[in-house]
């Protein structure tokens, strides 16, 4: 069976940068999703699964069907006193945008008063290569699509 949009997925897969290894399913447990509500997946990725079937698959996704262009103002250097609390590298912090909007900030660097946030997530501008095995697709459920996850094994077990 082909996948297609509001199809369940269960795989594996590990992201690469550059041949580096960045990411992967955690060892022993597949990743499940339903495709059309796959947060936290890149576009690209979601994108190249629809159409294919159980199998291996290697993918290229460049930035702009991942995480992004790399945004230089979403990067910020503040005083430590102007922080909630005491800052930790790759801790995070809130804050409003310019556009009322939250984001989230990143430390990557402290230097003594200076803290370095970043908005921007960790593989914004980059290239990533997946390689992936699908092990098991089928159609969603009515009440799965109409609630956009999937139920039961590797998914929301809802109480009556």
């Amino acid at each position: 069976m082909k996948i297609k949009t509001h199809w369940v997925i269960q795989f594996e897969y590990v992201s690469r940068i550059d041949g580096e290894v960045v990411d992967r399913s955690p060892e022993g447990h597949l990743i499940t999703i339903l495709t059309g509500f796959a947060q936290g997946l890149p576009l690209g990725l979601e994108a190249a699964l629809v159409g294919k079937e159980p199998g291996v698959y290697h993918w290229v996704v460049p930035p702009e069907q991942a995480y992004g262009h790399y945004d230089p103002p979403g990067r910020v250097v503040v005083e430590r006193r102007q922080l909630p609390e005491e800052p930790r590298l790759g801790g995070a912090f809130s804050a409003k945008g310019e556009d009322g909007h939250t984001l989230l900030y990143r430390v990557v660097a402290v230097e003594g008063d200076v803290v370095t946030l970043d908005a921007n997530h960790r593989w914004a501008g980059q290239t990533l290569e997946y390689d992936v095995t699908i092990h098991g697709v089928r159609p969603a459920e009515r009440d799965e699509v109409a609630h956009g996850h999937v139920h039961g094994e590797g998914g929301v077990i809802h109480e009556l």
